[in-house]
This record gives structure tokens, C-alpha cells and sequence, in this order.
């Protein structure tokens, strides 16, 4: 396995480590540590029973909003998710980057993916879903100058994909976590994790990033729609779904290459397309 900082079960962490500990004061249990292989994080439990989030970037391409989205989001209310109590930052001249550690409570029950998609059943709970509804229900009505998606970004892809005869225009919008797959959703007990991303948003972004990510498991993707159906059915989340399909059929026409959903998504746009012209 090739040694990047992409993914950090693969390079030397100690070092790291320690700067971590000394930092929040905390010990990390590295044995049982939880590494993303995409995007170049890290997790531990504590020996105080709370959780540690390590990341990384590079110093000339910090994004501070995402850099700051896990405190930033402790403002948020009525949204089961990890409480945020602290942070340390530090640059590692060695390796160019900035290091940053985020402590926050500890989520018993896992993420439901290690991807953001899945490609079966999870068996969750009704009361799981009731509480998802809920749960974005009120981070909508939360009130943010973040953006997760604007209407500049998805004007421009959407008209790369399928033409600039679409109006594109957003006139509803609401607060989202932004990045809204099984990845960042625990269960059976729901919580919602990795609020990197949240931010404004068309209204039923967040519930087209999840029916996008259950599209392999088709009774799943139609208890997305049927739960958030005055979202998905409204312009702005047509608008939302045709994005999410023209990521895919841009990736197709990029590397020549269809993914699992190239055709079901190619299928759906069509349709969607037909709507909104």
C-alpha cells in the first residue's frame, strides 16, 4: 500500500499523536483508531470516554469554513449529533501541512457506511426515520451566513452536463448539513456526524444527497422520497436531484468509465429534465 496522507493507516502517526495529547490533554486508545482512506482523517477514543478527529490540510488551501464546521455547528439545536468542546491547531513543517484535532462527545452507535452510499438494507428502526425528519426539519429553520451549496456551482454543472436552457434558479433556501450520506449518519440510534460542509443550501439538498446514496437499495431510495417528498418534488429539489445526477454523468464523460448508477442516473435525469424545462 502506497504511503499518502490521504489515507493515515498508511504513513508514520506517532508523532502526530503526541502532538495531540499534549495539545487537548487527553489520551488517545491508538489502537482502536478509525481511519477514512479518502480524506485524510482520523479518529480515537479518549481515556476521559470522549472522541478525537484528526485532520489535515495544506497551509495555502484551508478552507476556513470547512475547517471550522465542528464548532461552528455548536451552535445548532434540536439535531442529534456530537457535541464539540475543543480544538488544537498546529503547522507540521516537516510535511507542509496544518494539523487540526477536534475533540467532542463519543457516538456509541456506528456510522451505517464506511462510504458515503449503501448497498443494502440497513434495517433501521421507524423511530430512526421519524428522527432524521425531525432532525432536518430543525436545522433548517437554523440561521447561517455558511454555504454548503450555492446557486453559482450548481448553475455551472448542471449547464455543463445538460445545456444552459434550464433555469437553474434557487428561490428557496435553508440551512443543510451539506454532506448528507450513510457515512455521516449513525444508527439505529440516529446521530449525524462530520459537519464539515453545512451550511445554506436549495431547500432538499440534503434529502437528494441521501436518496442519491441509497439509489443501490431502491426501497430505500423510495423511503427518501416518500419521507421528504414536499423537498424532493419542489423546483429546488428537482434542481438538487439533477445535480447530483449530472456529477455522475460528468465523471462518465471524463474518464470514459461508468460507475454502478452511470444509467440509473442518466434514466432519472431525463426525466427530471422533461419537469423542469
Amino acid at each position: 500500500m502506497q504511503a499518502t496522507l490521504d489515507d493515515l493507516s498508511t504513513i508514520p502517526l506517532d508523532d502526530v499523536l503526541d502532538d495531540v495529547e499534549r495539545r487537548l490533554g487527553r489520551q488517545l486508545k491508538r489502537e482502536d483508531g478509525h481511519f477514512s482512506k479518502f480524506n485524510g482523517t482520523a479518529g480515537f477514543r479518549t481515556d476521559e470516554g470522549t472522541w478525537v478527529r484528526v485532520a489535515w490540510r495544506r497551509r495555502e488551501k484551508i478552507d476556513t469554513q470547512a475547517w471550522t464546521g465542528f464548532e461552528a455547528a455548536a451552535a445548532i439545536d434540536g439535531v442529534p449529533r456530537p457535541e464539540w468542546s475543543a480544538a488544537a491547531l498546529w503547522t507540521d513543517h516537516t510535511l507542509g501541512v496544518v494539523w487540526r484535532a477536534d475533540e467532542m462527545t463519543l457516538v456509541e452507535d456506528g456510522a451505517l457506511s464506511d462510504t458515503g452510499d449503501i448497498t443494502e438494507d440497513p434495517g433501521l428502526p421507524e423511530q430512526w426515520w421519524i428522527d432524521l425528519r425531525t432532525a432536518l426539519t430543525n436545522l433548517a429553520e437554523h440561521s447561517t451566513d455558511r454555504v454548503s451549496m450555492g446557486q453559482s456551482h450548481l448553475t455551472r454543472r448542471i449547464h455543463e452536463v445538460y445545456g444552459d436552457d434550464i433555469d437553474t434558479t434557487i428561490t428557496d433556501w435553508v440551512c443543510a448539513h451539506g454532506d448528507l450520506g450513510f457515512a455521516n449518519l449513525c444508527g439505529p440510534r440516529l446521530s449525524i456526524i462530520d459537519w464539515e460542509s453545512w451550511g445554506m443550501g436549495p431547500v432538499g439538498w440534503d434529502a437528494a444527497c441521501l436518496w442519491s446514496a441509497s439509489l443501490a437499495v431502491p426501497t430505500i431510495a423510495e423511503r427518501v422520497l416518500s419521507l421528504f417528498s414536499d423537498e424532493v418534488s419542489s423546483r429546488s429539489g428537482k434542481l438538487s436531484r439533477l445535480l447530483l445526477c449530472a456529477n455522475v454523468e460528468r465523471a462518465y464523460r471524463r474518464t470514459g468509465r461508468k460507475a454502478p448508477l452511470t444509467d440509473t442516473m442518466a434514466t432519472i435525469a431525463e426525466s427530471l429534465l422533461r419537469e423542469l424545462r
